[in-house]
């Protein structure tokens, strides 16, 4: 049974806002490295590709000028009911490309458009991450009042919901992937139960989670600590987002890759932990890219709100945690990388090298 992909809150209490923190440098996403051309045989090389598809050009003009224009319409052979084709359709978003022909990645894994990849393409070749350019829509969002309790929850998230639902359905089916809404539950009390086990808020200070065995984020008024935050929706709504970006990551095949990864290496090994960390800092940064592109858009949410959002980040592993998280400067770091930019390319932890997610 999978466990709870839990919020920024890690193994302790969140930490950050109501305290002086410092803009430190953010944990930029590096762009991947441009392979070298090859040197000058290259383009020998494709002189003579080019020059030889010319001549068998060539002889196939001539070879068919002696042929009947007329068709039979005969199917070759072994290929029953007509001929064989190929195609290429091509959606009415520029970024969204259908082919019948799968892309491999270096794993052998395959995916192909509108499908969930998997293994490496699902990883750092992730479609969601192949447009540079491509980020979340800009849409004004207002939230009704903030989740004091259960009840005033339940009508917070679901005044916030389309808006992410909204924002994430572009973005996938922009990049040619399939989509769907997650389940949003406001639990009240501090033990949970959900299909990945039991969750107690009085001891794993746990602020929220994600469920990938029935797609529901859970977002409790307790482990959200709204006594402490009082009326400041900036907050969680950042950390709905940090939630809602793992659903992305289910819906995309990144957490089912994840997982592959962590029983191959080790879910408490240094490699297996750095997998966790870059799921949890890539969904950091889907939560500045959706804070950013709701602000200052004739909506509630605006720049004011930066600072707020920004220290409240700092919520990385605690000294005797696992290190699961990451640091608090990276955790900072990834989701203000999201809000200044809101480019997907930039949140692809996977691409990033070990430093940058420690």
């Amino acid at each position: 049974m999978p466990a709870p992909y839990r919020g920024p809150a890690g193994n302790g209490a969140p930490v950050g806002y109501g305290r002086p923190v410092g803009y430190g440098a953010p944990a930029w996403a590096p762009v991947p490295p441009v392979r070298s051309g090859g040197g000058p045989w290259v383009a020998v090389l494709v002189v003579a590709i080019v020059v030889l598809i010319a001549l068998l050009l060539g002889v196939a003009v001539l070879a068919l000028a002696g042929r009947s224009t007329v068709d039979t319409g005969a199917s070759p052979t072994g290929a029953p009911g007509g001929p064989v084709t190929t195609s290429e359709a091509t959606s009415t978003t520029p970024a969204a490309a259908t082919r019948t022909t799968s892309q491999r990645g270096t794993t052998g894994s395959s995916v192909s458009a509108g499908s969930t990849p998997t293994g490496t393409a699902a990883l750092q070749g992730n479609p969601l991450f192949a447009n540079a350019n491509a980020g979340l829509p800009t849409q004004p969002c207002t939230a009704t009042g903030w989740p004091s309790d259960s009840a005033a929850g339940k009508r917070f998230f679901d005044s916030v919901a389309p808006c992410l639902d909204r924002a994430w359905q572009s973005a996938t089916e922009g990049a040619g992937l399939s989509y769907r809404k997650p389940t949003v539950l406001v639990p009240s009390g501090t033990k949970l139960s959900s299909p990945c086990g039991t969750t107690d808020l009085a001891t794993e200070n746990v602020a929220a989670f994600y469920c990938p065995s029935n797609e529901t984020l859970y977002m409790p008024p307790s482990g959200l600590e709204v006594d402490r935050y009082g009326n400041q929706p900036v907050i969680y709504l950042s950390v709905f987002a940090h939630e809602y970006g793992h659903h992305v990551q289910r819906v995309t095949g990144i957490l089912a890759a994840e997982v592959r990864l962590e029983r191959q290496y080790g879910r408490t090994s240094d490699r297996g932990l750095e997998v966790s960390r870059r799921t949890e800092l890539q969904a950091q940064c889907f939560s500045g890219m959706l804070v950013k592109s709701v602000s200052d858009t004739g909506g509630q949410f605006t720049s004011r709100d930066y600072r707020t959002a920004f220290e409240d980040q700092e919520r990385g592993d605690q000294p005797g945690s696992d290190r699961d998280h990451g640091t608090s400067a990276h955790a900072q770091g990834w989701w203000n990388t999201g809000y200044q930019t809101n480019r997907l390319a930039r949140c692809n932890t996977w691409a990033a090298s070990s430093n940058d997610v420690a």
